[in-house]
């Protein structure tokens, strides 16, 4: 016989992204990010400094290794979680 509980699926509501890909660098300066390429994360750290074109960008990893350079043309992404982008759009200069 089949166990009462079975018979059911539990729906679970998603809590949203954990990260989400964003592409306009500068305004992630100062905070903290995920470098992935091709779906893998490559590196962890805080964003140091950012090109104005959103070309590249350098990271603030852990003490053990040195600041990092990523560009978008070689195929890096950032990805951060909304709750930590807030702050950041927050204190980005008004454009125009």
């Amino acid at each position: 016989m089949k166990r009462r509980d079975s018979f059911f699926t539990v729906a679970t509501h998603s809590e949203g992204p954990r990260s989400i890909r964003y592409d306009d660098w500068p305004a992630l300066a100062g905070g903290r990010v995920e470098i992935r390429r091709y779906g893998t994360v490559v590196q962890t750290g805080v964003v140091e400094m950012v090109m104005p074109d959103s070309s590249a960008l350098w990271l603030e990893t852990d003490l053990m290794l040195e600041r990092r350079y990523f560009s978008k043309q070689a195929g890096y992404q950032a990805w951060i979680s909304p709750r930590d982008l807030q702050p950041l759009l927050k204190q980005a200069p008004a454009l125009g």
